[in-house]
């Protein structure tokens, strides 16, 4: 009789859930039902849970089903899938000005994109990112860029394909093409650079202060070819980053962050044709030369010591000043080979004088609610920056505010302003003169076809994230 009665009552709540009106409440009326019953006599306590715990069950299978439906479904080896990127339409203005009077105004919408994944399982981890620009210094596309009303589709290339471990909690190794892991600023390393080979990242705190180490070693040029019957040899080149810093509060409302920076380039001797020489500040006109070899990365051994102090305010401001400051400890040697390379300009680069230094001071204003970004927050930088000819890598430094180019100073201002939490505005303008008037602005793959004496920006962005 007792087993009659359960399947009597099990198949009078089924029956009532017919009428539910929906899967949550559909359990939830299950539950309802069976207490009563429990509650009047009809069914036992026992009885009451074994029907209960079937339902329970099932709801959970089904909130699980909800917050998985229209997701993109991943290898079960893998633990998360990240889907990121963005997409930006910008204005941009450009005018540069030699000494011989010649000038040059350039004006172009352009725009870019970026998509990527992360993924993690277990302790490995990986980063995969495609974006427009085959050239490492830049991801965008410029609009009409082809032949009238060819509306020219653009290429996307593999800008990051990164392969990580996290070996313990305070060391990550990667490898592949990686994002640039330096603490560092545009003025040495352009943004949308990445480094190519093994990356170790190592981050711990002791105290009130957080450690972090940053090594590299990419390779800039591989492929190493030695033959034995010719002098057709290929060597390689590879960037060996060391760094080493600190982030720590002094007070309540202040903190500090700096770090110190060894790098070299292993092709250090060149000789001859692989040699780096400046043009002189002489020459003028479209196309006028900008040197021998602009491009060589010979007798480049750097200490660089970015910093930087942030001071927390009241209505969620915080002012922000920060500098960098490097060091060429192989400048005399470029030089040196710059003068004996120079050919019949010898004494002209020899009386330009030796420049192995570059520095960079800024301030900064943000407003920000939290520590994610909101709609309404905002920020504004102002810099001056001042790049010896010796100093640093042609290929390497930003190739918007200078143009891609050493021997430059001015300044720069950037100000960003969220629109939505995921839709940035950006204004930003630049003005920079030639340093050394008797060297080139040398530069490598310029925008402005001049041996600059003065050089305008301006750029208008709005970009979305998603």
């Amino acid at each position: 009789m007792k087993s009659i009665k359960l399947r009597g009552v099990c198949a009078a709540v089924s029956g009532a859930l017919l009428f539910g009106f929906g899967a949550n409440a559909m359990a939830d009326s299950t539950v309802d039902i069976v207490n009563a019953l429990v509650s009047k006599g009809v069914l036992t306590e026992e009885e009451g849970n074994l029907l209960t715990k079937g339902r329970e069950g099932e709801k959970a299978g089904q909130e699980k089903a909800l917050k998985t439906a229209g997701k993109i479904k991943i290898s079960d080896v893998v633990d998360s899938a990240t889907l990121y990127g963005d997409m930006r339409a910008r204005y941009e203005y450009r005018d540069g000005e030699d000494t011989g009077n010649f000038d040059e105004d350039r004006q172009r919408g352009r725009y870019k994109l970026t998509l990527g994944v992360k993924t993690k399982a277990g302790d490995f981890y990986s980063d995969i990112a495609l974006s427009m620009g085959s050239g490492g210094r830049s991801d965008n596309a410029t609009f009409g860029n082809g032949a009238n009303g060819s509306n020219s589709k653009e290429t996307v290339y593999v800008k990051r394909a990164m392969l990580g471990w996290s070996a313990t909690d305070w060391l990550k190794l990667e490898a592949g093409r990686v994002a640039n892991p330096l603490y560092t600023t545009s003025m040495v390393w352009d943004g949308d650079l990445t480094f190519e080979g093994l990356v170790e990242k190592v981050d711990f705190k002791t105290g009130k202060i957080n450690w972090f180490g940053n090594f590299a070693q990419s390779q800039y040029r591989g492929d190493r070819q030695d033959f034995s019957v010719d002098t057709s040899d290929r060597k390689t080149n590879t960037i060996l980053a060391f760094q080493g810093g600190a982030k720590f509060d002094i007070t309540d409302t202040v903190s500090a962050k700096a770090a110190m920076t060894y790098t070299q380039y292993t092709n250090d001797h060149a000789t001859g044709a692989s040699t780096f020489v400046p043009g002189l500040g002489t020459s003028t006109g479209i196309g006028a030369t900008l040197g021998s070899t602009i491009s060589a990365t010979n007798d480049l051994r750097t200490i660089e010591i970015p910093a930087e102090l942030g001071f927390k305010m009241a209505n969620n401001m915080k002012l922000n000043v920060f500098g960098d400051y490097v060091v060429n400890l192989d400048g005399d040697d470029r030089f040196d080979a710059a003068v004996a390379a120079a050919g019949v300009n010898q004494a002209a680069i020899r009386a330009a004088g030796n420049d192995d230094k570059a520095w960079l001071v800024g301030v900064g204003l943000e407003q920000k609610k939290d520590k994610v970004a909101k709609q309404g927050d905002w920020s504004a930088k102002l810099w001056y920056q001042d790049v010896g000819v010796y100093a640093l890598d042609p290929n390497a430094v930003d190739s918007d505010f200078m143009d891609s180019r050493v021997n430059m100073k001015g300044i720069v201002f950037k100000g960003e302003y969220l629109l939505r939490d995921n839709v940035f505005v950006n204004l930003a303008a630049g003005h920079a003169t030639r340093k050394n008037d008797r060297l080139a602005a040398v530069g490598y793959s310029n925008d402005i076809n001049l041996n600059l004496d003065s050089f305008n920006l301006y750029q208008l962005d709005i970009t979305y994230k998603f």
